[in-house]
Parts: C-alpha cells; structure tokens; sequence
C-alpha cells in the first residue's frame, strides 16, 4: 500500500461513526440537501416513463435498520451476491455487472451468516468467478455482531463487507486507487440494494463497524482494508 494512503486510512481506521469536528456547519448545510442556482438561465426536462421495472425499483429501495427472525434462503443470498458478478470471462479484461477503474476490480466481497437456511453460522469469502462461498469461519458471530456491523442496526441475518485489495489498483492510478475503490463499492452496493428491494429483502449500508475486528476475523493483509458493510434480512413487520 502507498504511504500515501496508508497513512489517509490510518487517519479513519476504528474512528467513533459519530465524530465529526469540532465547526458549525452552515445553515444550508444542514438543512437542505440540494443546491439551487434559481438565478441562472434553465433548461426544462422533460417528463420520463416512472413505471418502467427499474423505477419501480428504485422507489421500492429503503434502508432497513431492523429485521425480523425469519431467515434468509440460500437461493435469496445466490440471487443478491449474484448482482455482482462476471458476465463475460472470455473478454479480456473481464466485463462484470459493474465498472471499476480500469478493470483492476479492487474489491472482495465477504459474507457473515447469522441467520440462513443451509449456510452454517461464520465468515465467508464469495467467490465470484465461482460462484460459491468460501467457509472461513464455522462460528456464531452474534456476540462480536455489533463490531462488525454497526450498534445501529437490529438482527440482520446476514452482513455482507466489502474490502479492497488497493494494490491491483495502485499499479495503474496510484494514490487515487483508494478513491477509485470506495466508489467501485458504492457501484455494487448499489446493485445488491436493487436486488434486495427486488425480492422483498430489507437492507441498510453501513460503515460502523470496527476495523480491526473486522481485519482479524476475515484474516486479511494490512493491504486489504474493509470499506463498507450492508446488512440484510427479512423486514420486521
């Protein structure tokens, strides 16, 4: 990892979620959540199909912090995972269902199952070329769930993490491969909300988790940092 970035992450790493500092943000900062240049010349757009599946997608995707005790089928975590994968193996480079910077594809996608039918309780590492779930860890996690997640969130049954193996990307941007990572997660994130809102699966992103907690349990290099978590399960009604 460049020292560069090593030492930005090393700045955030295990930071409270709730730290902020010490400044008082101003007023439009705080309350409003667009911009508006009311002053300036505009261009009316015109009205756009709201019906269309992709739309009704978009409007069924909400974050959900609590989840029921139903669990999660194998075939559901297939479909959601699966959001994010390989579409062409034979081009060179691969094309997935996602960009990512020069095709470096620095991000890993990582599975800890609390809660679903046929997946034992532990830590997984999905493997996307062959579409599989690695076992790492045959454990229940429950007790260290809020250092891998969030103390927000209610009894999800399942938390998928992402990490990033910054070096693949390092080789051709540089310094801006940690950028390029975070932004190549939040492409995919975006895809398993979609597929979770699809099949009726409540789902919340979150990045409150402890970092070396989550380092030490999925075992990985100080190249490879956890950037994000999304968890998922059935909505409590």
């Amino acid at each position: 990892m460049l020292p560069i970035i090593k030492k930005f992450y090393k700045t955030i790493e295990n930071r409270k979620v709730l730290e902020v500092p010490d400044m008082e943000a101003p007023i439009t900062h705080v309350h409003v959540f667009h911009k508006e240049y009311p002053r300036m010349p505009y261009v009316d757009l015109p009205r756009y199909d709201t019906d269309s599946e992709l739309e009704v997608l978009f409007g069924m995707r909400e974050s959900t912090r609590v989840f029921s005790d139903e669990p999660l089928k194998r075939d559901e975590i297939a479909k959601i995972l699966g959001s994010c994968r390989i579409v062409d193996a034979s081009r060179q480079p691969e094309r997935r269902t996602y960009p990512s910077g020069g095709a470096r594809f620095p991000v890993e996608l990582y599975l800890v199952s609390f809660n679903i039918v046929d997946v034992e309780s532990g830590a997984y590492h999905y493997n996307m070329k062959k579409g599989r779930l690695e076992q790492l860890w045959k454990k229940d996690l429950i007790s260290i769930r809020r250092e891998l997640i969030s103390p927000y969130l209610e009894n999800p049954a399942a938390t998928i993490i992402f990490t990033a193996v910054i070096s693949r990307s390092e080789v051709k941007y540089g310094a801006r491969a940690y950028p390029y990572a975070l932004i190549e997660t939040g492409h995919m994130g975006q895809n398993i909300h979609l597929a979770c809102a699809e099949i009726g699966i409540g789902s919340c992103s979150v990045s409150g988790f402890v970092d070396s907690t989550v380092k030490e349990m999925l075992d990985v290099t100080d190249g490879e940092i956890p950037i994000y978590t999304i968890s998922i399960g059935r909505k409590r009604r």
